[in-house]
C-alpha cells in the first residue's frame, strides 16, 4: 500500500493547498458571471404561508409551495 501511495505521488506530483482569494475578489467574480436582469429575482417571495396565501387571494395569482425535506430519496417515513 504504502508503494502505491509513492507511486501516486510521483505520477501525480505534490499538489498545494488550494489557494482561497479574497472575499472582495470572489464577490468580483461572482458579479462577472451572475445574470443581472433574472425574473425570479423580481418577486417578493414570502417565507410564511399565511403570507403568501393571502398575497394570492389579493392579486389573484396563483400560489407555488416549495418545500424541501432533507431526506434520502427511499426513505418511506413520508
Amino acid at each position: 500500500m504504502g508503494k502505491f501511495i509513492l507511486f501516486l505521488i510521483f505520477v501525480f506530483g505534490l499538489t498545494a493547498a488550494p489557494r482561497i482569494d479574497s472575499p472582495r475578489k470572489l464577490e468580483r467574480q461572482i458579479k462577472t458571471i451572475r445574470a443581472d436582469n433574472v425574473s425570479w429575482r423580481k418577486i417578493a417571495w414570502k417565507s410564511c404561508l399565511l403570507e403568501g396565501l393571502s398575497e394570492a387571494r389579493k392579486t389573484g395569482k396563483p400560489l407555488i409551495l416549495w418545500c424541501y425535506i432533507d431526506r434520502p430519496i427511499d426513505d418511506t417515513r413520508c
